[in-house]
């Protein structure tokens, strides 16, 4: 059986603007009908699917959310959510457990989250995967926010450099470096992952169904961030559209077969390197990779 993995985009919606985002917000979701004809695509076309509920908040949409998790639980393996932690509450949490869905918890270093109720979300470390997002303009707080995620027993905890939106000076890497050197050190029972700022083409096949109802092929969302991240003009983005774009989920022959046979891996694996040749100066980049590349775990 084919194994698919769908980030399933509920809402172009955010509570939040985090610094190190530039992601283009609209008043958009997915209604309940285009939902019913996605659970309708996973009724009629049987695979190993994992459903990631991503971008921009999904639980905005908690209710949908929902709906389509008691609605199409029956054809999915996994689920897992990616979400800024805000909304979160002990309901919320409990229904996450029930279902056996995971939760991705982002946290940045920008602030000490003095709102955020670790304590609850603590009760719920078995589900919770934390996301530790480092921004270079912040990175004197790095070690103290990853000690008092420590402090709350998380056993899975991503360090993930902010990567498409700021550029990272000498002095910021060798800073990276040190943090990176003391996680690694300081990490004893924790399943540490160490995200690099580029990463190969994923071996699954994976597909975005944004808003528009549109399959995307994705490349653990390099080129789909980059273009969102308004770092490429006008006529690059297009080009991303055209070459990833592939089915649309509202037409009536769309099944499987269809989306496997055009995910065109070669053309893929084309726009992840050429693209950002075209697009901005990679030094940095190849710096922070440098300085990652020992322990690093790939996507």
């Amino acid at each position: 059986m084919n194994k698919i993995l769908i980030e399933l985009i509920l809402t172009n919606q955010c509570n939040k603007r985090c610094e190190y985002c530039d992601l283009d917000f609209k008043v958009k979701s997915l209604s309940f009908n285009e939902l019913d004809l996605f659970i309708h695509f996973l009724k009629t076309n049987k695979a190993d699917y994992t459903i990631n509920f991503f971008w921009w908040e999904p639980l905005l949409e908690f209710g949908k959310l929902k709906y389509f998790f008691d609605n199409s639980k029956q054809y999915v393996s996994k689920f897992s959510i990616w979400t800024n932690w805000v909304l979160l509450n002990k309901e919320k949490l409990e229904y996450f457990r029930q279902n056996n869905i995971i939760i991705y918890l982002s946290i940045d270093n920008i602030n000490l989250w003095k709102d955020i109720d670790l304590v609850l979300c603590s009760d719920y470390k078995d589900i919770i995967n934390i996301n530790f997002i480092n921004d270079p303009d912040f990175l004197d707080n790095s070690i103290l926010i990853f000690e008092k995620i420590k402090q709350y027993w998380f056993k899975n905890i991503s360090f993930m450099p902010v990567f498409s939106t700021k550029k990272w000076s000498k002095q910021s890497l060798v800073k990276l470096k040190n943090i990176y050197k003391y996680i690694k050190l300081n990490s004893k029972n924790i399943d540490l992952e160490i995200f690099s700022y580029f990463n190969w083409v994923s071996i699954d096949k994976q597909f975005v169904l944004d808003t528009d109802l549109n399959f995307y092929s994705d490349l653990d969302s390099l080129l789909w961030l980059q273009k969102q991240y308004k770092i490429l003009d006008n006529l690059l983005k297009e080009e991303i559209d055209n070459k990833t774009k592939m089915w649309n989920l509202s037409k009536n022959n769309f099944g499987l077969n269809n989306l496997l046979d055009n995910y065109n891996i070669e053309e893929i694996i084309r726009l992840v390197f050429e693209i950002p040749k075209k697009s901005w100066d990679l030094l940095e980049y190849k710096i922070i990779d440098k300085i990652l590349e020992n322990g690093t775990k790939e996507r």
